[in-house]
């Protein structure tokens, strides 16, 4: 189920990429489609990745033949090994700034060997550690410019000049950050209030469906017991 969710939520993404490109492509010029987590697919669903570089490649390709901002596309994470470091290493990055991480970084930070190709098959974006003008770090991943995939090595992806919508991501990025949660922006926090169930809520139901289902138990047992006016 979470690799059919993973999956889910990206398609979407490009579902609405495309519908503002055929309809109302100016809409592309004034939208950002953020992603909690990287901009990657891992395991199994990792060929995938290609087929989302080459998507993205094209509307790229057709943005820019119109005069278009690319498609603004940023994942954001908010744990895990890169979020760790990136608060280590966090002052020595001037505010406002973004930190470039090349693959040899990467092996040495994650205890790869140092002729390991990270990221070539399950990223469709680019890593950064951008510090925001609040002072503190963002963990993000960017799609590269069309023609380009954001690990494969080639010196036209390890320039700047490679991922053209990075300034302009990290600019509404500093306009949605909010102090709710570490590392959080307002799209992600409100995405997360409007799905997830209230911690106390949430167990009862998870609970009351366990007793349900697990044959033995009783149903008077439920952590949540029917209104009194249903009992006869």
């Amino acid at each position: 189920m979470g690799r059919v969710m993973s999956v889910a939520e990206r398609l979407m993404t490009l579902c609405y990429l495309n519908f503002f490109a055929d309809s109302a492509p100016e809409v592309l010029r004034h939208t950002l489609f953020v992603t909690d987590g990287p901009l990657a697919l891992h395991g199994p669903l990792a060929p995938l990745k290609r087929r989302f570089v080459e998507h993205l490649g094209d509307l790229a390709s057709w943005c820019a033949a119109r005069d278009l901002v690319a498609p603004l596309m940023v994942g954001i994470e908010k744990s895990g090994a890169f979020v760790e470091h990136a608060e280590q290493i966090c002052e020595w990055i001037p505010v406002g700034h973004v930190m470039r991480l090349t693959n040899d970084y990467i092996n040495r930070i994650s205890g790869r060997s140092a002729n390991n190709h990270y990221g070539v098959d399950e990223f469709y974006g680019r890593r950064f550690i951008y510090r925001t003008q609040a002072g503190d770090p963002l963990v993000i991943t960017v799609p590269a410019a069309a023609g380009l995939s954001p690990y494969d090595g080639s010196s036209d992806v390890e320039g700047w000049s490679a991922f053209p919508t990075i300034r302009l991501i990290c600019e509404v990025l500093d306009s949605l950050r909010t102090r709710m949660y570490q590392h959080a922006v307002i799209p992600v926090a409100l995405a997360h209030s409007a799905a997830a169930l209230p911690l106390g809520v949430g167990r009862s139901v998870l609970t009351m469906m366990a007793q349900q289902n697990i044959p033995g138990l009783k149903l008077d047992m439920q952590a949540v017991q029917p209104p009194t006016y249903f009992k006869k």
